[in-house]
């Protein structure tokens, strides 16, 4: 797993779920929801032995001993979901709630940096504070060299950029300290550099003694507790990856993913320590700075090793404004996407949901804030099928006009041999986030593992029957319109309602510029067009059609597509 600073978790005996990863580069730590709930497991673990026991080191060793089941119960879950393919199953989150997630961890990101440069948290009772000449001189300077790295890395790719401006950066910070001839306890003192740090050891596993002391049953009394911290780890594991895969327009396999955390949290609890998983603020650093290989884990855990088993005492010469920066520019770089770009992306309703979430995550809290964005998202469904007419059923795409039960049908039209292949898919029914991540695998799968080994030339979506769709789904023929461009598949879109072309096209899921996406207003256009690109032959009384379907033979050739 990852690493951090100051706690027991964060030792690197966890490597190996980012060496497990499907993403390289991919980094782990201790989240904010899992940590809040074995907080409170701490918390009623001590209220209950209050009456029984003073001892503070059996309090101690009976709280650490939760912390090591709460690992080991989270891991053996995660991995066994990851076993049986159950990951399949969990691709359900809307895509407005992991938008929400994601600008709620900007907004996160954003209040922490402050905190650490000024040692204050961000709240509107204090607001006015932060305008005052010394804490605006802390932030402040960790503000301009977060805009630094923004600016930056968004003009110049190189992987030594990022370190570079933060080396020039902590350079500087010591030449005016040498220029102002003070004490460096006296920078410390104003805030400036970390710590202070306790000293010695930080990892302090369970020994056979300690266990001796453990109180099993007081565990055994919260065992609710430690279910709520498996359902919120998977959860936090979801919108992670969810969040990461948007961010760096990348799949993951979600199954490798609970494995690999399901590995390193029982790892994890046999060091005694917390459970984690993806972090998605580490791992967007390591991608921006271009170290995205796996030996960037293997060299991470050189300083965390460093951390516990000699102490932190080197890092009270960090300077706050740096740290504060690399938080700063994360958090500006997700708000930015999340509240900017992405209104010119979704409609006010998808959007409404982002900016609620948002504020109910910084203010509230992450449960909160993600049932709310839930909620909100199933509302919207429930409303978007009212709105439609139930007459829609009528336009179904086969001969007997019956709209089935499931999301999509498949049908293969091949050509004459060698002349290229056709994959037709008629899709029906309200397309959202509950089927919307089936859909895109079932469509992935057939560009990238043809039953047939023949990959097609053609994938038609046909929409005849569709009677509406949500933000999640729109996200998944965006992905399907990067992967064909991939694959060189022409992706051709059939009898889409105008309502349906705005939100493809203002989702970047309609691209009519890419020459890999058409548009067609009716099914026998599509069909002739496609057969008049790939054959090169006329059939004869003795060759069937080409297409093999009777409403092709009858079409006149086709000049263009439709053109927004």
């Amino acid at each position: 797993m990852g690493v951090g600073i100051g706690h027991p978790q964060f030792g690197d005996h966890q490597h190996c779920g980012r060496l497990m990863s499907s993403l390289p580069g991919m980094i782990a730590t201790p989240l904010a929801a899992p940590t809040a709930v074995l907080a409170i497991l701490a918390a009623q673990i001590v209220q209950s032995l209050d009456p029984i026991t003073t001892d503070t080191g059996e309090l101690l060793v009976t709280v650490v001993a939760a912390i090591a089941i709460g690992s080991l119960v989270t891991g053996v879950t995660l991995w066994v979901l990851g076993t049986v393919q159950g990951g399949n199953a969990l691709q359900f989150v809307p895509y407005p709630v992991v938008g929400g997630f994601m600008a709620a961890t900007g907004g996160l990101l954003v209040r922490g940096a402050i905190q650490v440069m000024t040692g204050e948290p961000l709240r509107l009772a204090n607001f006015g504070w932060f305008a005052s000449p010394e804490p605006l001189l802390h932030w402040g300077s960790g503000l301009v060299i977060a805009v630094v790295l923004l600016v930056s890395t968004k003009r110049y790719h190189h992987p030594l950029i990022m370190p570079g401006i933060l080396l020039v950066a902590t350079g500087l910070f010591y030449g005016a300290v040498w220029q102002s001839h003070l004490p460096l306890a006296t920078v410390r003192a104003q805030g400036w550099l970390l710590g202070p740090f306790p000293a010695g050891n930080l990892w302090q596993p369970l020994t056979p003694t300690g266990l001796e002391q453990v109180h099993w049953a007081v565990i055994a009394q919260h065992s609710s507790t430690l279910g709520l911290l498996v359902f919120v780890s998977l959860l936090s594991l979801i919108l992670t990856n969810g969040g990461i895969e948007l961010a760096l327009g990348r799949d993951l396999d979600l199954n490798q993913e609970l494995r690999a955390v399901g590995i390193a949290n029982m790892v994890a609890g046999l060091g005694s320590t917390m459970a984690g998983n993806q972090a998605l603020p580490s791992t967007l650093l390591v991608h921006k700075m271009g170290a995205s290989s796996r030996l960037t884990g293997l060299f991470k855990t050189l300083p965390c090793f460093a951390v516990l088993l000699l102490g932190p005492a080197f890092l009270a010469y960090f300077p706050k404004p740096i740290l504060g920066s690399l938080l700063l520019f994360l958090g500006l770089e997700l708000l930015w996407q999340w509240l900017y770009q992405v209104w010119f992306r979704l409609g006010w309703t998808d959007y409404s949901t982002i900016l609620v979430t948002l504020v109910v995550v910084n203010w509230v809290g992450f449960m909160a804030g993600i049932a709310i964005g839930l909620a909100m998202t199933a509302i919207q469904f429930l409303y978007g099928c009212a709105q439609t007419s139930p007459m829609a059923t009528d336009m179904a795409t086969d001969s007997d006009n019956i709209l089935r039960d499931f999301t999509a049908d498949f049908r293969d039209v091949h050509l004459a041999p060698g002349e290229g292949k056709v994959d037709w898919v008629d899709l029906h029914g309200f397309l959202f986030f509950g089927n919307a991540a089936v859909l895109f695998q079932q469509l992935r799968s057939r560009l990238l593992h043809p039953a047939d080994d023949q990959p097609p030339d053609y994938l038609v979506l046909n929409f005849q029957a569709v009677l509406g769709m949500d933000a999640s789904a729109v996200l998944s023929f965006s992905k399907l319109l990067k992967l064909a461009h991939q694959q060189s598949v022409t992706l051709i879109f059939s009898q889409v309602s105008e309502s349906l072309q705005r939100q493809l096209t203002q989702g970047q899921a309609l691209d009519l510029e890419d020459d890999t996406c058409v548009l067609w207003e009716s099914e026998a256009a599509a069909i002739s067009w496609c057969h008049n690109h790939l054959s090169r032959s006329e059939p004869t009384e003795s060759e069937p059609a080409p297409l093999e379907m009777a409403s092709a033979s009858a079409l006149p050739e086709l000049a263009e597509p439709i053109k927004p």
